[in-house]
């Protein structure tokens, strides 16, 4: 496996997942629609909550590392915690369909964003950031 894919804006990431789409690897679809349910917990509020000393110590630290550096690595099995995770066989363009959505949901949001189930309080900036990342990160796991 090369070097991580390094896509913080969503801008970048479009285009990004516009050009994987088409050769349509296995679990693409899925893969983008959880990336779109956390997107979507991250205006709506993320259902199940990690504890709070990770909320408060742990998951803040592992925050501003992934943003320092520029992409995130995490287990791409599992789900957002809280949520059913998206059918395995999901079409690829349902699954790209379904980012495309919570993307447009996210930059026509005005108020303010739900914290993180993990990282706590997250800006909007941030926020573009590491949901590129996260989507980065299981395209990596998906083109190995």
């Amino acid at each position: 496996m090369g070097a991580p894919r390094r896509i913080s804006t969503f801008e970048a990431l479009l285009s990004e997942v516009r050009a994987v789409a088409a050769e349509a690897p296995v679990g693409f679809g899925a893969a983008m629609a959880h990336c779109a349910q956390s997107i979507d917990c991250s205006i709506d509020g993320y259902p199940k909550p990690a504890a709070w000393l990770v909320r408060a110590v742990i998951g803040p630290r592992v925050l501003k590392k992934f943003l320092a550096q520029g992409f995130m690595q995490h287990d791409t099995k599992a789900p957002v915690p809280g949520v059913p995770p998206p059918e395995p066989g999901l079409a690829s363009m349902a699954g790209l369909e379904r980012l495309e959505a919570a993307i447009g949901r996210f930059r026509a949001h005005t108020g303010p964003f739900a914290p993180h189930f993990a990282y706590g309080a997250v800006s909007r900036d941030a926020w573009e950031a590491v949901h590129s990342m996260h989507v980065a990160n299981h395209l990596d796991a998906l083109l190995v």
